[in-house]
């Protein structure tokens, strides 16, 4: 078997590859330069060079191969929206479409769970919840995750052999951003032993560790029978802030205590900001509404991963944090 894997040299897709190797397929990886292929070709990997906007110059690496993984993606936070729409969404069309015109017999698509709406706290968030009504006021990034992931649900419907991944916030000790754990949207740390976090207590946290994550992108790629599928990931829908932070609070080098305010207390000054942005005729203030969006707790359902592909995770919260861990926030 042999897989063409985009973003194989990051974070997550490094991970893919490994395991992909390890069962003994063949792997061709997508890497800008040859110095970005170096340690998965030490792998064992073909390393292709090309880059997402310029899908013409490498296309020819996907006759031969019988899985796509698209886990490639423009993941900072700087950059123009039309970058954001050549690397993240025109690429996921093409690749779909390059792919099943080289004969490739499943592709997966990695997405991520900050595409869905949350209308109010407590929903509950299947693969089938619409997409976010407002995405003119996320980042590029999440507003093209959206277009992108609409691409491919659509070539699902269509019978294409499509499968979605959508993992929550990934975390590990190289995240490649320097923000290797999740320690809420926002914070601020009093001294060596007490922290606050923005967010409820009972907040449901949609986390899911690189490797368990990994491996749920591999049983997408592998597993017969779920083509046309989409998946949520996140490793515990159940984990609440309250939990999650406890045990942060073991590791080394971190706040023992944890105090928690709810996002509606700074609903006040999120309005005056907004009036302020609209009296100025300026674009809507998008940190607003992604703080107030942070404040509506939703439970991410798995239950189809899990039936589906078999999925669980298989590193537990404790020791994926101890593997995260730095001694500094």
């Amino acid at each position: 078997m042999r897989a063409f894997v985009t973003g194989g040299t990051g974070f997550l897709g490094r991970r893919v590859v490994e395991r992909l190797l390890a069962l003994g397929w063949q792997v061709r990886v997508l890497a800008r330069t040859p110095e970005k292929g170096v340690a998965v070709a030490a792998l064992g990997a073909d390393v292709i060079q090309g880059d997402l906007g310029d899908i013409d110059a490498f296309k020819h690496a996907l006759r031969g191969c019988d899985v796509s993984v698209l886990v490639g993606a423009r993941a900072v936070s700087h950059g123009t929206w039309d970058e954001f729409v050549r690397e993240n969404v025109l690429a996921t069309e093409r690749l779909i479409d390059e792919s099943i015109a080289a004969g490739v017999r499943r592709i997966v698509y990695v997405s991520s769970l900050g595409i869905f709406e949350i209308p109010q706290d407590g929903v509950t968030i299947t693969e089938d919840t619409e997409y976010d009504r407002e995405p003119m006021l996320r980042g590029n990034y999440t507003r093209s995750k959206i277009d992108a992931d609409r691409i491919a649900s659509a070539a699902a419907r269509a019978g294409k052999p499509v499968v979605i991944v959508r993992p929550g916030r990934i975390y590990g000790h190289d995240h490649p951003l320097g923000q290797p754990l999740y320690l809420g949207r926002v914070k601020k740390r009093f001294g060596a032993n007490f922290c606050l976090v923005v967010g409820k207590a009972s907040y449901l946290t949609p986390i899911s560790y690189v490797e368990n994550a990994a491996d749920a992108v591999v049983a997408a790629a592998t597993t017969a029978g779920v083509d046309g599928r989409a998946f949520n990931v996140v490793d515990d829908p159940d984990l609440t802030h309250r939990h999650y932070f406890r045990a942060v609070s073991r590791l080394p080098g971190f706040p023992r205590r944890y105090a928690f305010i709810p996002v509606g207390l700074l609903v006040p000054a999120l309005v005056v900001v907004s009036f302020a942005f609209r009296t100025l005729k300026r674009r809507p203030w998008s940190v607003s509404y992604q703080l107030r969006r942070s404040g509506r707790s939703a439970r991410y359902t798995t239950d189809a991963a899990h039936a589906a592909l078999g999925w669980h995770p298989k590193v537990g919260l404790d020791e994926a944090l101890q593997a995260t861990a730095v001694p500094n926030m």
